[in-house]
């Protein structure tokens, strides 16, 4: 990616919506959630980790470039519409050429021209993004026996795990089991989805509600199985 350009649902900035970024993005840290709690006679209170992330926020600086008046209001809505989602979509710049944040709108979006008699204009985007940010390129690996993933990432990350036969898994020491029609099916580990489904939809009773979805931990995982895994190797 060159110095500027910015990728935001599938679309370029530079090359398919004439745009670019003024700056570098501002980019919070997202804040781990805790729950603070009293403690009577106590001169501290206690901490509940929930063990998960706010999401963090996004400002953009983006400037459009125009010719007239027709190719300004054409190429500022064409912008607008890629950021506009009921969902979260990808979205990738030049510094982190190897990340995806995922990001959806969180409130207006202002602008204002470059100059007075200028058909350029200065867009200011204020978004909401998940915690997470994703290494790209994504790279799907075959287990047929056992296979060893190193996560070089502090954090651990939620495969998605398609079994081409049986339904066992194990990652290290830690053993799961999924009940699944011949043919195999696909296990979602993703916090937000935490599914198992075959091309026809969601397999039910596939598993004990009681059961962890996978996890591959910072450092050495070895797996075992018989199935397709993408890592999603996530961090902060």
């Amino acid at each position: 990616m060159i110095k500027g350009d910015f990728l935001i649902n599938g679309k370029t900035g530079m090359l398919g919506l004439h745009s670019f970024l003024e700056s570098y993005p501002i980019i919070s840290i997202p804040k781990m959630k805790k729950t603070m709690e009293q403690i009577e006679g106590a001169n501290f209170q206690s901490i509940l980790n929930e063990d998960s992330y706010d999401n963090r926020s996004v400002e953009l600086h983006i400037v459009v470039q125009a010719d007239n008046e027709l190719d300004r209001t054409m190429r500022v809505s064409a912008l607008i519409s890629a950021f506009n989602s009921p969902d979260y979509v990808g979205f990738t710049y030049y510094g982190e050429p190897n990340f995806v944040y995922y990001i959806t709108n969180a409130e207006e979006v202002t602008q204002s021209r470059v100059t007075r008699t200028s058909y350029w204009t200065a867009l200011v985007f204020k978004l909401t993004a998940k915690a997470f940010k994703y290494y790209e390129p994504e790279v799907s690996y075959e287990v047929n026996g056992s296979l060893t993933l190193e996560n070089k990432f502090s954090y651990a990350s939620r495969p998605l795990i398609k079994f081409n036969s049986g339904g066992s898994l194990a990652i290290n020491s830690d053993t799961f089991n999924y009940t699944l029609p011949s043919g195999g099916a696909t296990v979602d580990a993703l916090e937000e989805q935490q599914d198992v489904y075959t091309d026809t939809g969601l397999v039910d009773n596939a598993f004990d509600m009681a059961q962890e979805f996978p996890q591959l931990y910072p450092g050495t995982n070895t797996i075992t199985a018989d199935a397709t895994i993408w890592p999603r190797w996530r961090t902060i």
